[in-house]
């Protein structure tokens, strides 16, 4: 045997080096590191191979670890990349067997932190996409919350104050649906009106605020019904505007407490419909007002600008409110939209219905009695199927 292979080919010493791999393997894949370099096509002839040909063919061995061209292409980034951090790394210029072995673990190490690299930024892309899809999603969900009939007495005023202190961050708005001032002591006063707008007054969204009968049309005779309506609107119209928002709301001159908008690609409309009767004339005239109003603000915006529809009344639909419901509900059948009425309650207890059998397309929802929820949330989604959606709350503690 020659000088090189007697003096390097104990198994024993050798394995000691490497960390275990016998010569075989480690001539693999010094193989595999240099089949693609000219001249030097094996570990084997690495053996062979030096500045001074130990082999004895005189041939003049090129420094293979060093580059010498300053050609920037595609191909040679990708070599670089698959020669640093993927494939073998070439021996150093000593040519020992330990400078292989630091090359092999700085490599693995490098190999680690690419792919580690590479599974991160594809796990916050992901991440990214998801949260992107569903902001997407929810942003085009209305979310808002809805209360009646409160508040009606003292310990219910310190209740409401806190549900609404306590109102979940997804509310964008809030619908009170009349009979602020039910209280049996301040009914019909102008003090509880004021002392009722306070209370609302801390709810940290928009409120709208729309009449019950309590309010004005159970006062008993026609001049204490006309001066409670006059002090309601003194306190209530528009009182939204006690808080900053984008909502471009319109309110109708005509009837005390309807106004509408139009949010998210849904229209929002109020009307004045209680359950106390007042005289002939006056529902009639009011009625027919609403009527008025609910299809002005139906034919305001082209089909393709909204794909819901959402009204606020305190009164359940009946026979009773006829000259309202009757035409509206001709014209909601042919609009070919969902369509939710939201009113207080008037008996019972919670309940979501259908009201009138020839417009399916017509819901209505009856929230609990009074004061033993805190306020109602209603989600509207894109779903033209069932785009509304109700979640009843426990009280604040």
């Amino acid at each position: 045997p020659s000088l090189w292979s007697s003096r390097y080919s104990v198994e024993r010493q050798l394995m000691a080096i490497t960390g275990g791999l016998d010569s075989q393997h480690m001539l693999n894949k010094m193989d595999k590191l240099h089949a693609s370099r000219e001249k030097t096509k094996s570990a084997r002839g690495l053996y062979r191979a030096s500045a001074d040909a130990m082999d004895g063919s005189g041939e003049d061995y090129v420094d293979y670890t060093r580059s010498y061209s300053l050609g920037v292409h595609l191909g040679g980034v990708w070599q670089w990349v698959k020669g640093t951090m993927w494939s073998d790394i070439a021996v150093n210029y000593d040519g020992t067997t330990q400078s292989l072995v630091r090359a092999e673990k700085a490599r693995i190490k490098r190999r680690r932190i690419l792919i580690g690299s590479v599974f991160m930024v594809l796990f916050f892309t992901i991440i990214g996409v998801l949260v992107k899809k569903g902001n997407a999603v929810s942003g085009n969900d209305v979310n808002f919350y809805v209360l009646s009939d409160e508040p009606y007495d003292m310990t219910d005023l310190r209740q409401l104050t806190k549900d609404l202190e306590n109102l979940p961050e997804d509310a964008e708005f809030v619908i009170h649906l009349g009979n602020a001032n039910g209280s049996d002591q301040s009914q019909c006063q102008e003090y509880g009106f004021e002392r009722a707008a306070a209370v609302l007054k801390e709810c940290p969204v928009p409120m709208f605020v729309i009449t019950g009968d309590k309010d004005w049309a159970a006062c008993g005779s026609k001049s204490a019904a006309e001066d409670a309506l006059r002090y309601w609107n003194n306190v209530f119209h528009q009182f939204d505007k006690n808080w900053d928002h984008n909502f471009d709301v319109h309110y109708q001159g005509e009837v005390v407490g309807n106004f509408a908008f139009l949010h998210k690609g849904v229209l929002f409309l109020s009307v004045n419909i209680v359950d106390t009767d007042t005289e002939p004339e006056e529902m009639t005239d009011r009625h027919e007002r609403n009527v008025m109003w609910t299809k002005e603000q139906l034919r305001a915006y082209k089909s393709n600008q909204f794909h819901a529809v959402v009204i606020f009344g305190h009164s359940h639909p009946s026979d009773d409110q006829g000259e309202y419901f009757w035409p509206v509900i001709d014209q909601i059948k042919n609009i070919d939209k969902p369509v939710l009425y939201l009113h207080s309650n008037k008996h019972g207890n919670y309940e979501i219905y259908t009201p009138f059998d020839e417009a399916k397309n017509f819901k209505a929802v009856q929230l609990e009695k009074q004061g033993r929820e805190a306020p109602m949330k209603v989600t509207i989604s894109n779903d033209d199927s069932d785009p509304f959606k109700v979640l009843r709350n426990k009280h604040s503690k």
